[in-house]
């Protein structure tokens, strides 16, 4: 029998209330400014319905021309405190159709919000290194797009 792989988990503490945090999130304007592991990737919002049972559908721009499409389903979101997603990469991406789930909690810590981001059912020790290294990127860049409109 083998053992169901254990699920991803990045934190990071920003410095920014929930609420802020979560509005980040809410739509595909504000999410496309920052929800990419890396700034020299673009991300356009192919579909975006940021409600409980609504779908999006994700394509980045890779500096080497590649355009995967990463999509899923809004399953819960719970203003300020949790969203939780299908997470489906499209073809031709080496993870093509395999079902995976991310979530993301908001919890109040001294000095800001802890970020949690759980991404469950990926394939591979390989695939895990490459969300983990996504992941953190991806908060980094979330914290310096908040600081940068605080500065605004």
């Amino acid at each position: 029998m083998t053992a169901a792989p254990v699920p991803l988990i990045v934190r990071r503490t920003i410095k920014a209330p929930r609420a802020r945090i979560f509005s980040a999130f809410r739509d595909a304007e504000t999410l496309t400014q920052w929800f990419t592991p890396d700034p020299g990737i673009t991300v356009e919002a192919l579909e975006f319905s940021f409600e409980q049972g609504g779908r999006f559908r994700l394509r980045y721009l890779m500096p080497d021309g590649r355009t995967p499409c990463v999509a899923g389903m809004f399953r819960e979101v719970d203003p300020s405190q949790y969203i939780s997603m299908s997470w489906e990469w499209q073809a031709p991406d080496p993870f093509e159709n395999v079902p995976m789930t991310v979530s993301f909690r908001f919890l109040d810590v001294p000095g800001g919000t802890e970020v949690v981001v759980v991404h469950e059912g990926i394939p591979s020790d390989q695939a895990c290194t490459i969300h983990a290294e996504g992941w953190e990127a991806t908060l980094k860049i979330l914290e310096t797009f908040l600081i940068r409109e605080t500065r605004s």
